[in-house]
């Protein structure tokens, strides 16, 4: 899209004017304009007496690529807000912190084409471990959009970090039920009427914590699910003969663990669905020719989306 096609249409005045019903509007994240960071903290909704005031961070990565064993961070946004945890509802935009670190390979054309980071703007620069970890104190829920990417490369990065709490919005919260037609970030503040320049660390964080700002009952439903504690069946061993099954019928879908091991997984909210799930397939396709075991493993906000173990 060339730069004249995204420029407000000032020429149409008279005509969005005479139909205003065939036009949306569509506005910046406010929390995004050049400048505003430097105006941290800022106030979204009036403290009560009676809130029980409690810290979140929005987290995000860029990387050389999307091989969690090969590929680094070369950009790492945060940002610390606070929130009340009686009302479930973000109070403040408090700091940020956004740096880039030199993965002492050269960065791929399309990830320079995706994120605009380039060579010259990562070279000789280095994370600040002390920096990171002491914006990290506290122990604040981290929140990404996408966490079973963002997480497995921070935790490799900083390995003393690697037992936060981590929330992920983008498969935590119900998108669909809540009215949207997807989850991709972009899409979903497009929904809301705003647009922000993707694809940059710390403005796709600024631009979560925006959408759970003006979406409340995303973060009500974001919270509630990682306060919570899940299941996740994983089918190992010979599958072939029912892999089918298991994606269209019984909606698991298929990864390989660290181990190098290949196998189904589903994720479940509640342990006896998972073991009911466990039974019925166990039942239906283990005989003397298939075999296979279903192993059922718990997760809280520490160990969820960390790699498959």
């Amino acid at each position: 899209m060339t730069k004249s096609n995204t420029l407000f249409p000032l020429n149409r005045f008279e005509e969005i004017s005479k139909h205003p019903e065939n036009f949306k509007l569509i506005e910046r994240i406010p929390l995004t304009i050049e400048g505003v960071d430097t105006h941290f903290p800022i106030e979204l909704n009036k403290r009560l007496p009676d809130d029980q005031i409690h810290s979140v961070v929005f987290l995000d990565t860029e990387t050389t690529g999307l091989d969690q064993l090969k590929d680094k961070i070369i950009e790492l946004g945060m940002v610390k807000a606070t929130y009340s945890k009686n009302r479930n509802i973000l109070l403040s935009v408090d700091r940020f912190y956004d740096e880039f670190e030199d993965p002492k390979i050269p960065i791929p054309e399309k990830i320079t084409e995706l994120t605009g980071i380039s060579d010259d703007m990562v070279r000789d620069h280095l994370f600040d471990d002390a920096s990171v970890a002491n914006f990290l104190s506290g122990n604040p829920l981290i929140i990404a959009h996408n966490a079973s990417f963002d997480r497995p490369f921070f935790d490799k990065r900083f390995p003393s970090l690697s037992n936060c709490n981590w929330a992920d919005s983008l498969t935590e919260i119900p998108w669909k039920d809540l009215g949207f037609g997807g989850s991709k970030l972009e899409f979903l503040n497009a929904s809301i009427g705003y647009f922000y320049d993707a694809h940059r660390a710390y403005v796709d964080c600024l631009a979560l914590l925006w959408l759970m700002y003006q979406v409340k009952e995303s973060f009500t439903a974001l919270l509630n699910n990682a306060r919570s504690v899940s299941y996740t069946a994983y089918v190992i061993g010979n599958t072939f003969s029912f892999k089918d099954k298991l994606k269209g019928e019984h909606n698991f879908r298929f990864t390989t663990l660290d181990n190098g091991i290949k196998c189904w997984c589903r994720d479940f909210r509640n342990k006896a669905e998972a073991e009911k799930v466990k039974k019925v397939l166990l039942e239906t396709y283990c005989d003397g020719s298939t075999n296979f075991d279903v192993d059922i493993r718990e997760f809280t906000p520490k160990t969820r989306f960390k790699k498959n173990i």
